[in-house]
């Protein structure tokens, strides 16, 4: 924790100025993650706070995923990328009442960049766990599986293009295409077959073109993908 003195109170209101003071530290990595911040006490002490100011200071930083009270440990500076990015996004979908099919355009253009830049970044090992997420498609899977099955894949995929902010955007995008998914089939579980299961030689196509380093190859069988998935979406699964 900086303690230099270099904090100084303005108009704001107390516990905004503690959120954005410590804030900054964090973002600047002059909190690193990890890091275990001063009690309670401690913090009320430098920041010339009420303990109850201090409280609500946490629970804003720890709403916007920065940092993480644990009971009985204290809290600790966590500022976790991906789930920053989800905290905003994820507003903006409720608030807009943003659709299934809408996600999945968006994603489009993020897996076909991921796939673009894995050509030249994945490693062998990276594509070898990419198809063995993409063959699990062609065994036999209960309904409750596919959702899961599905997560790996993406990610993944994704994660091979080894691009800190594109995968922090995708996971986003992932978790919301399947708990919209979700949403859509949960009258009809068999549905998640017929959309998720039907796509097994998309997916390996995917695999094939990375492995042969291929990059036109590769973002064509991804727009294939996500195309095949939205009409099998508008096909089977109902409105949420």
């Amino acid at each position: 924790m900086v303690t230099d003195g270099s904090y100084r109170r303005n108009r704001m209101s107390a516990a905004d100025e503690v959120v954005k003071d410590i804030r900054a530290q964090i973002l600047s990595r002059r909190l690193e993650r990890g890091t275990r911040l001063p009690s309670e006490k401690e913090l009320a002490t430098h920041y010339d706070v009420s303990a109850p100011t201090i409280r609500e200071a946490i629970r804003a930083l720890s709403a916007t995923s920065l940092v993480e009270a644990r009971h009985g440990s204290g809290t600790y500076v966590t500022a976790d990328g991906s789930a920053l990015v989800s905290s905003a996004l994820a507003a903006v979908v409720e608030l807009e009442e943003i659709d299934l099919l809408s996600v999945l355009d968006v994603s489009e253009a993020f897996y076909v960049k991921a796939a673009a830049t894995a050509v030249s970044e994945a490693t062998t090992d990276e594509l070898r766990t990419l198809r063995q997420a993409a063959e699990v498609f062609a065994e036999p899977m209960a309904s409750t599986d596919f959702a899961a099955a599905l997560r790996t894949f993406l990610t993944r995929l994704v994660e091979l293009s080894h691009n800190k902010l594109l995968i922090s955007i995708s996971v986003f995008l992932i978790e919301s295409q399947i708990a919209l998914a979700q949403g859509a089939v949960e009258r009809r579980p068999e549905a998640w077959e017929q959309i998720a299961g039907h796509l097994v030689d998309e997916r390996l196509a995917i695999v094939d073109a990375l492995e042969k380093r291929d990059a036109d190859a590769a973002q064509t069988a991804v727009a294939i993908y996500m195309r095949r998935g939205s009409e099998l979406v508008r096909a089977h699964a109902s409105a949420p």
